[in-house]
């Protein structure tokens, strides 16, 4: 009787396995792509490569990228269609993006499937972390390159809540190792369970015998090498979440910090969104600044108001400066601080001309009573054509700021507390490593303990996909992050060291007090200290080579001198690709028939 095994993998292989990745990549590239879904299509998609021999199935290929890119492309159909000035133009992006993305994935995929078969031999761990390797360094240098940044990568930004502790140490791209280590982890598993017990009609036509490489090593052998290897590496991804279930910390993302206690500082911080009724009652047509003033009037219990991106438009410098000293008088207490977000014109300071070209840039100001502006930031990164035709991007890392805060009569231990605070906005949060470059504050804090994001989208799939980005960064820096989006259907709310809800939805202004740690730990994170990302990628290739190189090491060990130790190794190597040349002409190949 003809098993389920023979007649999905065999009989029907191609139809069965593409039509199974196509599936498992609607639940795995969407707008907010999830971990353990992301992982089970990356491990089917390997599992389907070692099929597509790019000689005999270009066609099976190329149905295979304009399917992912179609699938990548519907989930962000939708909020794609108002990003642009026409729908058109805007479909065509998403879908020329979708496909560059998809593309990059499949070359990763199909060009590690047939490196396979000459990396197995030296190493078994080399084997299997290459292709974490590749992929976490492909995405993060795409990331680097992509105008959006992480925003519509192959990466997986939430349901993974077990490796959360990882990314103080390592950044995000310790997401896509996990990622695509546990693919590999999976895809590998199913091989051994696809070549395991022959039934009758797989067995092969004729009897073989072993095939021997280096002389000594057969292929069962390096398939049960490559085994043990397999499982020791999801043993090690295992290991990897025992920390967050028996090393309890508020600061590993499990519950927020008490609002009152020894260890902590109350800070009530605010999020200033007026209710677009305001627009009938005065005959605006958009919000204005006078309305962000009088909300903000109304929540002066706050120690930080923060306002959306581009609040308010000012038509130079000299007019942001008035209006932010109108700011400071309705701030009533020395512990208050408004976070001015603004569009502005000003002077291009390299006009030779003279004649005084004009540009805009968006910008976020902090105000305090004393009529300072004790921060200033201008926004880095702009949304492709949307903003980046009519606005100027700054090359200036956010600034590190640090301000006094007078703690309550009820309040145990010193009267008066440092607060330190970055900021970045919107599409900033998107983008590897942001606040690497963070100066040394005026109390020389090096960590922030709140980040300022405004934020301003224009749907709510493309709000709540900003929102990860923004928690994602606030767990690198080990800090948290208060993200006010004013935007149609933009998500505001509190991230980081334990709060992850969503405070507001669409318009609205909201207050909340949140306790932050006390004493501050002013130390960076590691991912902080090394600069970002790029240490964890060098890390993770040290890896990959440390197998290849234990294995030279063991090797050489044996012989007697190293020069006969290095000819011998490589008369090994050359005997080694005669016989796979010569194993490929005479073995038959089950995996390539048709449907």
């Amino acid at each position: 009787m003809t098993t389920l095994r023979y007649t999905l993998f065999h009989v029907h292989k191609h139809s069965f396995l593409l039509s199974a990745t196509i599936l498992t990549s609607f639940f795995a590239l969407t707008t907010v792509p999830s971990f353990i879904p992301f992982a089970l299509h990356l491990s089917v998609l390997l599992f389907y490569a070692h099929l597509l021999n790019p000689s005999s199935a270009k066609v099976r290929i190329f149905i295979l990228w304009i399917a992912l890119s179609l699938v990548k492309s519907f989930h962000w159909f939708a909020p794609s269609l108002n990003a642009l000035s026409t729908p058109f133009t805007s479909v065509l992006v998403l879908f020329v993006h979708g496909a560059l993305t998809s593309l990059v994935t499949l070359v990763l995929v199909i060009v590690y499937a047939r490196s396979r078969t000459r990396l197995w031999m030296h190493s078994s761990w080399t084997q299997i972390l290459l292709f974490p390797a590749t992929w976490a360094t492909a995405w993060y240098a795409l990331a680097h390159l992509s105008p959006v940044g992480y925003l519509t990568s192959w990466s997986p930004v939430s349901g993974i809540p077990a490796y959360d502790w990882l990314m103080p140490i390592f950044g995000s791209s310790i997401k896509d190792w996990l990622a695509a280590a546990w693919a590999v982890v999976i895809s590998q598993l199913g091989e051994a369970w696809y070549m395991g017990e022959e039934t009758v009609e797989e067995a092969p036509l004729l009897d073989q015998e072993p095939l021997i490489f280096n002389g000594s090593a057969s292929i069962d052998s390096m398939v049960k090498n490559r085994s043990k290897a397999t499982i020791a590496l999801g043993g090690v991804l295992l290991a990897l979440t025992a920390p967050s279930y028996f090393w309890y910390s508020s600061d590993l993302a499990l519950l927020p910090r008490p609002v009152i206690g020894s260890d902590s500082t109350p800070l009530t911080v605010g999020c200033v969104l007026p209710s677009r009724a305001r627009l009938n009652q005065h005959n605006h047509r958009q919000l204005t600044f006078e309305d962000f003033l009088a909300e903000s009037k109304t929540m002066n219990n706050a120690n930080i108001l923060l306002w959306p991106e581009g609040a308010v438009s000012f038509a130079d410098e000299d007019e942001r400066v008035n209006a932010l000293e109108k700011v400071s008088r309705v701030i009533t207490s020395p512990n208050q601080r408004v976070g001015v977000s603004f569009e502005e014109s000003y002077q291009d300071p390299a006009d030779s001309t003279g004649r005084g070209r004009v540009l805009r840039r968006t910008g976020l100001a902090l105000v305090s009573k004393s009529n300072e502006t004790q921060m200033l930031y201008f926004k880095r990164n702009l949304v492709p054509i949307a903003e980046s035709y009519r606005l100027q991007k700054s090359d200036n890392p956010p600034p590190l700021f640090t301000f006094d805060l007078k703690m309550p009569k009820w309040a145990s231990g010193p009267a008066v507390r440092p607060i330190s605070v970055t900021a970045s906005i919107c599409l900033d949060f998107a983008m590897p490593d942001p606040f690497v470059d963070l100066p040394l504050s005026t109390s020389s804090s090096e960590r922030p303990q709140i980040i300022l994001g405004p934020a301003r989208t224009w749907d709510l799939a493309v709000g709540n996909a900003m929102w990860e980005q923004a928690k994602q960064r606030a767990m690198e820096l080990d800090s948290m992050v208060l993200w006010c989006d004013g935007g149609d259907g933009g998500v505001s709310g509190i991230a980081g060291q334990g709060m992850h809800e969503v405070m507001q939805v669409g318009e609205g202004s909201w207050i909340r007090t949140i306790g932050v740690e006390y004493p501050a730990d002013d130390h960076r994170t590691f991912y902080a200290t090394i600069k970002g990302s790029g240490g964890t990628i060098g890390f993770m290739w040290l890896l990959v080579v440390g197998g290849y190189s234990g294995r030279l090491l063991l090797s050489a060990s044996r012989f007697g001198n190293l020069p006969q130790n290095l000819r011998g190794l490589f008369l090994r190597w050359k005997e080694s690709r005669r016989t796979r040349a010569l194993s490929h002409d005479q073995e038959p190949n089950l995996l390539t028939f048709d449907d």
